[in-house]
């Protein structure tokens, strides 16, 4: 059986981390504001689709939300890029040249 209170749980700790407002959220996926409450609060009964939609808003797994997975490689580094937002200029510089080194090392 799905725990819906724990997907609504993850969705809304997810929103939070991505700093979205449920009302972004809401048209990124689709519905209203006021059904992403219900959601996020384990009161709604969303069908698949709807689910999937939040997951693709948010771009995580279906699995994510269920709590089964991490978030993969790809999902941590544009967390990384969008946290660089909360850097100086001095450390963005030093960040971005540490990825271009690592990525070369990488296709050496």
């Amino acid at each position: 059986m799905v725990d819906m209170k724990l997907i609504g749980e993850n969705i809304r700790k997810e929103r939070k981390k991505q700093m979205l407002t449920m009302e972004q959220l809401a048209e990124m996926a689709g519905i209203t504001d006021n059904f992403l409450g219900k959601i996020e609060r384990g009161d709604g009964k969303p069908s698949f689709a709807t689910i999937d939609s939040i997951a693709s808003a948010l771009n995580v797994g279906i699995d994510f939300l269920k709590g089964n997975m991490e978030h993969g490689a790809e999902y941590r580094f544009i967390q990384s890029i969008m946290e660089m937002n909360n850097l100086s200029e001095k450390e963005k510089a030093k960040f971005i040249e540490f990825i271009s080194s690592s990525v070369k090392f990488f296709k050496d």
